[in-house]
């Protein structure tokens, strides 16, 4: 897996990962890039950046989007470069072309209450069937679809990655880019839902790969309240070292942080609440 650049995340986006990007590169804490504002007479709260850069609320005031025209001298990135990613972000979000290794499009549509991710690894090491139940809720009314992104390896053809609607969806367009390995497919809900009001529905990946899979990982676009992994292996292919790892646009390697054992199922899991960062997954690997 890579990770993009702040150069290729001022160019694709999302906002909130772009500004991020450009704090780290800066080694600018949040305090201190309140008072710089301040010192140039514009007023941010330390909370208001906070949510800024974590995706959970978006500059759209005359006030903010001079903060953000002040925060592009300050962490000296192109000017416009993180106002253009706002301007270019709407509601209805299907974008010409797909993004490189991002999570989701530039939509501020719906938040991820709940994902829940079952993951099936058959006989020949290939993890080929991926169940997927989410729970979302829209940030405002009208959104009746979710961008569904699937990032598989270099065997596959994205076009060849297929979605399976199971319940409380329905296909819509697709899209998909083999330089960048991610095919995105366009799910529908039954009819739009007014803001606030979550929704329940659930889909099939299914991935023709014939490599020796040995991770997977939800990519987290804002935040998620809650997101479950289960990887659940043939009796023909039980790995070896199974453990949790995190990781951030910006860190090179990913974090490991709870080994794992399979059960009596030859499974796995792992739940984890509030997930901020930007990947959440599970690896193993093969004796």
């Amino acid at each position: 897996m890579t990770t993009p650049s702040l150069e290729a995340l001022l160019r694709i986006g999302p906002f909130h990962s772009a500004l991020r990007a450009a704090i780290r590169r800066r080694g600018l804490t949040l305090e201190r890039l309140r008072l710089r504002l301040a010192q140039q007479d514009v007023a941010v709260a330390l909370s208001t950046l906070s949510d800024w850069q974590q995706g959970r609320v978006r500059p759209i005031s005359p006030k903010s989007l001079r903060a953000v025209s002040v925060l592009e001298e300050l962490l000296e990135v192109p000017s416009r470069s993180l106002l253009a990613l706002l301007e270019h972000s709407g509601p209805s979000g299907w974008p010409d072309v797909v993004p490189g290794m991002m999570p989701g499009f530039n939509t501020y549509d719906l938040e991820i209450v709940s994902r829940h991710d079952r993951v099936f690894v058959n006989a020949e090491r290939h993890a080929s069937r991926i169940h997927v139940q989410m729970v979302v809720r829209a940030r405002h009314d009208g959104v009746d679809r979710y961008h569904a992104h699937y990032y598989s390896d270099d065997s596959v053809k994205t076009s060849d990655v297929t979605h399976e609607p199971v319940r409380n969806c329905r296909i819509g367009r697709s899209a998909c880019n083999d330089g960048e390995h991610v095919s995105v497919q366009e799910l529908l809900f039954d009819h739009p839902l007014a803001a606030g009001e979550t929704w329940v529905f659930e889909f099939v990946v299914h991935d023709p790969t014939t490599l020796d899979s040995f991770e997977y990982a939800q990519g987290v676009r804002c935040f998620l309240e809650q997101s479950l992994i289960e990887v659940h292996f043939d009796p023909a292919a039980l790995p070896v070292d199974p453990h949790v790892y995190l990781q951030d646009w910006q860190e090179d390697e990913p974090h490991r942080t709870i080994d794992l054992a399979l059960d009596h199922t030859n499974s796995v899991h792992h739940f984890e609440p509030n997930v901020s960062v930007n990947w959440v997954g599970i690896r193993w690997k093969w004796a």
